[in-house]
């Protein structure tokens, strides 16, 4: 472990203390409660777990099909349980309203009709989609505020019987949209997009979407999970600001990484996984989103799917082990208490802020001699602001497939430019939850302070005061 790396110096000062959902009063982290509609995951196994990770909200669809299971009747009981049991707990769900209902397409496969789309169907199915739509919403009206409007929309698996078309996506928005108001007027509604920034989306806004929504959800899925995100987000704003959709938010509501990929995975640039690279990429999404202040940041999703009735042309996938709990026995992975650390310290008092900073590492790169750079551009800081003190995660930006053993060695200089300057430095690693106590150098002149013999590896650690901190961190006792 680098931590115990010879090139490091840091003392154990104590560990982060897990705050439950109930506890934190406003944070952006959200996880995805999704597939219920098909019984991929017993969602009694997951709330007392989740409710003591600090998340604050869930994504949860809806699913057409199992609320209608006979023409004109509604039975809402398995969703009351599910929204119900989150509320109390401190957490609250946002729904994802999609997908078929096999009572009136009858041509449709599979039982859950996944992605299949009530335009296509005639007057009856689309005015039974309305009337779904109504009664969902007056049985939830003052429970749920947020509804999303079908899933990843630009994905032809998910828009049957024809081609993803973004006009008649909008369409489709604008009926539910309607639909809903009619029942909720101040009710938020969104849409939803694999990746963020294509063809697809930007047609999507370029023809008027935004006047029916919200929030505009994107899933933006990779390998490196930073990579290109603030430039995507950066257009999509401009996008939206552009056709009428200043106030519209960009939501961050679907992304995940498999402790295990079945083979072949549809990402085919994943071929392996396991706990500790899912929790490190887990990391690196959330501190992304977190610093660039996103409403909502997803992680799909909370327990490991069945096999049955996943998909709908690909019935028979296994599908990967995205869950923060085991999907036999339902134990909690890493990832599990890597998010459970982050939410702990990353509240809506913890917002992203633009602070000056560098990260080095010159232990690796001589000053004398030629020697490639290129491990610098790979180096990425994250930074924040709690209490008036700066806060900044730092990490190499490797592919956690490769399993890198980190370095040692690293300096972090930052600015004296906040409310409070970093007296008592700390070191906090969200994937252990250790806390460290570190030393630090200042040059009065140009009002820096540095940071070295620091850790540095592919997932963020975090240096900042520990008075912005304290009422999070339990300080071991003196032997």
């Amino acid at each position: 472990m680098i931590f115990d790396n010879e090139m490091v110096k840091l003392e154990e000062l104590g560990v982060i203390n897990p705050r439950s959902s109930s506890e934190i009063g406003k944070s952006s982290l959200s996880i995805g409660f999704e597939c219920l509609d098909r019984e991929l995951f017993d969602p009694e196994k997951c709330y007392t777990p989740l409710a003591a990770t600090g998340i604050k909200h869930a994504r949860c669809q809806t699913g057409w099909n199992r609320c209608e299971r006979e023409k004109n009747h509604y039975d809402f009981k398995w969703l009351d349980e599910v929204v119900d049991n989150l509320l109390c707990r401190g957490i609250k769900p946002w729904f994802n309203v999609g997908y078929g209902n096999k009572l009136y397409m009858t041509e449709c496969f599979g039982d859950a009709a996944v992605g299949w789309v009530p335009l296509y169907f005639g007057d009856e199915t689309l005015q039974a989609w309305v009337n779904y739509i109504v009664q969902l919403t007056k049985h939830f009206n003052g429970r749920v505020d947020c509804y999303e409007i079908w899933n990843e929309s630009n994905l032809d698996e998910f828009w049957y019987p024809k081609d993803a078309s973004p006009e008649d996506y909008i369409e489709l928005t604008r009926i539910s949209a309607e639909a809903i108001h009619s029942i909720q007027p101040n009710a938020r509604i969104g849409v939803c997009v694999t990746n963020a920034v294509h063809e697809y989306s930007v047609q999507l806004i370029k023809k008027g979407v935004a006047k029916y929504i919200d929030f505009f959800c994107i899933h933006p899925y990779r390998v490196l999970p930073e990579n290109d995100s603030d430039r995507e987000i950066a257009s999509l704003r401009r996008l939206l600001d552009e056709t009428g959709g200043d106030k519209v938010a960009i939501w961050q509501g679907e992304v995940g990484y498999c402790s295990q990929f079945p083979r072949p995975h549809f990402l085919q640039t994943w071929s392996r996984g396991s706990e500790l690279q899912q929790a490190k990429w887990l990391l690196r999404r959330f501190v992304g989103d977190l610093a660039m202040n996103l409403e909502i940041s997803s992680f799909f999703q909370m327990a490991d799917m069945a096999p049955n009735k996943y998909h709908t042309s690909h019935a028979n996938v296994v599908p990967g082990h995205h869950g923060l709990l085991n999907g036999d026995d339902y134990s909690p992975k890493k990832s599990y208490y890597a998010i459970r650390n982050l939410a702990a310290l990353f509240d809506a008092e913890t917002p992203g802020t633009a602070l000056n900073s560098s990260l080095d590492i010159p232990q690796l790169l001589p000053k004398d001699q030629p020697v490639s750079k290129l491990a610098l551009s790979a180096l990425r800081i994250r930074t924040f602001c709690r209490r008036g003190y700066g806060i900044y995660a730092y990490y190499l930006a490797e592919d956690v497939q490769m399993d890198f053993k980190g370095w040692g060695g690293a300096s972090l200089m930052v600015a004296d430019e906040v409310e409070h300057p970093i007296e008592r430095p700390i070191l906090i690693d969200p994937l252990s939850g250790k806390v460290y106590r570190i030393k630090t150098t200042q040059n009065r002149k140009f009002w820096w302070r540095w940071f070295n013999d620091l850790p540095l590896t592919d997932y963020p650690l975090v240096v900042t005061d520990l008075a912005a901190f304290e009422d999070r961190i339990t300080i071991a006792p003196k032997p």
